[in-house]
This record gives C-alpha cells, structure tokens and sequence, in this order.
C-alpha cells in the first residue's frame, strides 16, 4: 500500500498539483478555478525535513503550481529557496554547512543559534538565496513574524514590502532565547514567528486557498505543551521583561497550534471547503530536534521525508545519490538590515577548477 497524506480530502488536493505540475510541464495555464497554497514548518535544524519535502516537490516540477507559499522560521526559508528553485540546494545546507558550533553553540552561550553569521556567510554568500527568482515568482510568499511588543503574529509578503526580503526572513528566523535579538521590519522590533504561529493555516484559508498543502516537521503524535516554568522563568527574563500581553501570547500560543495540527492532520473537523493534504514525520522517523547537529541523523531525516514526499505523489524512489556539481553564478544582491545598518550583499558561485567540490552536492532521486 502506497504512503498517503493526511488531511481533508487530501487525495483531492494531491490530484490538484500533479495535474498543475503537468500543465507547466506542457506550457499551459491554469484552468482548474481552484486556489492552492502551501504550508511549511520549520523549527530550526528540524527545517532540514520541510527543506527535504520541498526539494522533492522540486524534483516533481510542482516549483510553480501554488499561488501562494506561507512559512515561518526555518519554513519560510525553505519556501524561498523552493520558489528560487533552490530546494535540493538548500537541503544540504543542514547537514554541510551549519550543522556544528559555529552555528549552533553550547547551550550555556549568550548566544545559542548564530543567525547573523548564518545570513552573511551562507544565505547571501556560501549557498547565495537567488532572491530575484523569489520575488518573481508566480506564488504569493507569505512570511510569519512576531511583533516583539505585542506578540502578535503577522504576515510579511516578499513581494511587495518596503522591507528587503533576507530582512523578512531574518526577522522570522529571529529565535527568542536561541538568537536573542530582534530584526525591525517596517518600524517594528520583530522576532520568529513560529513561536505564535508555527502554521498559518487560519491565513490561507481566509486568504481564500481551496486546496492546502502542508508540510510539518513535527511527527503525527506530537502535542505542544504549554511552556514549562523554567521556560517561561527565561523567556520572561530575555524577552517579555514584563510585557504580560507579550507573556500572555507565549504561554497561549500551544492551544491554537494543537487546534491547527488537529484539523491539517484530520483529526478535527476543518474549514469548510477546503482540502487538505499533510504530510508529515513519522514516530519511527529519525528524530530532529531545533539544536541537532549529526550529519548522518539530519541527511537520514531528509532522505527519509523526501522519499514519503515522492510516494505520496506516486513515485516510488529506490535510493537517493548524492550528485556533485557546480552552480552556476547567483545573484544574490541584495539590502538587507543588521544591526540598524544597511548591507549590499551579492552571492559568488561555489566552483572548483575541476567543477566539482563537496560543497556543491545535492541529493537526488534515483527511481
């Protein structure tokens, strides 16, 4: 028996996308009267799972097929490297380029998760995010970020925002108690999105998406619980500093995130109209949490969520190789904001004299 998604007629919105996946493939519009979205969650090095996912979908040629793609965190920078057309080149990322202390330091460090030099050295140099194919893409991509004052989640859309979109991202990456600083976004302090709302389903409906596709990196038996005392003890410390309403949206936020993964995973009853297809870790998968930093466990992991992608698309995969190339030139100039100071940064190819190096490789299907 072949993997199947969870969800809301979920068999449904699958047939959606290969369908629209064939007409790009033909070169022909759109006539289906329907509105797809996509969904991605992150969660830090857990992001490698919903990077994996997409880079299957890559594979499968769906890059165009949704009008609009939401994320927050390590999901929406998965989703820009997926509109980019950069999915199979983003999933390396976890397992060769931040998977160690220079990213990811001891937890006693002021500083656990080192987003800034993340940003510089590998999202807009080392593995450059080719942000004008982002910002030209055909899908709408929503990025979920927290106002530090309030706790109110919001909705960043890349492309028409006075905002530069590796700002954007940045701001939703902003982990509270791991990166502990905020990134300004339109004038406000803002911080990752996914503590409030890890995914956005509520917004693609409301936003009118008839056919949802998400993409957890959390496994089906998963329930958020509400944060522990010694959670809330440094959460209050660090960020909230006496802001109840602040505190007040930390300590609700698992009780709306339950209710969500509830009704993506068809446990509860959904919108109204809406088909919904999720796919998601198993128990038996390999397990990934924010802060892991084994190689062999986080390419397993992305194996393992890329091959139940491809399956539940139909395509049943023997193996993934892992192929060496070099990438053509990336432009990835672009403004973003750091510390109050505004940044050019342009992205330089990653080559070799012989057009192959290590740092260069993605995994891809072998059927």
């Amino acid at each position: 028996m072949g993997v199947t998604a969870y969800g809301v007629n979920s068999t449904s919105t699958i047939s959606l996308l290969k369908e629209r996946a064939q007409c790009v493939k033909e070169g022909r519009e759109f006539r289906d009267g329907r509105k797809a979205g996509l969904i991605v969650e992150g969660g830090a090095m857990r992001g490698v799972v919903s990077c994996a996912a997409l880079m299957a979908l890559e594979d499968l040629g769906m890059t165009e097929v949704f009008d609009e793609v939401y994320g927050a965190s390590a999901g929406a920078l998965n989703a820009a490297y997926f509109l980019a057309g950069q999915a199979a080149y983003a999933t390396t990322i976890y397992y060769q380029k931040i998977n160690n202390t220079r990213f990811i330091g001891r937890l006693w460090s002021k500083q656990i998760v080192n987003l800034d030099d993340l940003f510089e050295s590998i999202i807009t140099t080392g593995r450059p995010l080719d942000t004008d194919k982002v910002l030209a893409s055909r899908s709408r991509l929503f990025i979920t970020i927290a106002d530090a004052i309030t706790g109110e989640a919001f909705l960043g859309l890349a492309q028409s925002n006075e905002t530069p979109l590796l700002t954007l991202l940045k701001a939703s990456s902003a982990m509270p108690m791991l990166y502990n600083g905020l990134v300004k976004v339109n004038g406000r302090e803002c911080f990752d999105g996914a503590l409030i709302n890890p995914l956005p389903l509520a917004e693609a409906v409301a936003s009118g998406c008839t056919d949802i596709l998400i993409l957890m990196t959390r496994p089906l038996s998963f329930r958020q619980c509400i944060p522990s005392r010694i959670e809330q003890h440094i959460f209050g410390r660090r960020c909230a500093r006496g802001n109840q309403q602040l505190m007040g949206a930390y300590c609700s936020t698992y009780l709306r995130e339950n209710t969500v993964r509830d009704m993506a995973l068809g446990r509860q009853p959904g919108p109204v109209g809406v088909n919904l297809a999720t796919i998601c870790p198993t128990d038996a998968d390999p397990r990934i949490d924010r802060l892991t930093r084994d190689a062999v466990l986080l390419k397993a992991a992305a194996v393992t969520s890329a091959r139940r992608t491809f399956e539940v698309f139909g395509h049943t995969v023997e193996e993934f190789i892992e192929m060496l190339r070099p990438y053509p030139p990336v432009k990835a100039k672009e403004e973003f904001k750091h510390n109050g100071e505004v940044h050019a940064t342009e992205g330089e190819p990653e080559w070799s004299l012989t057009g192959i190096t290590s740092s260069s490789s993605e995994l891809r299907p072998h059927y």
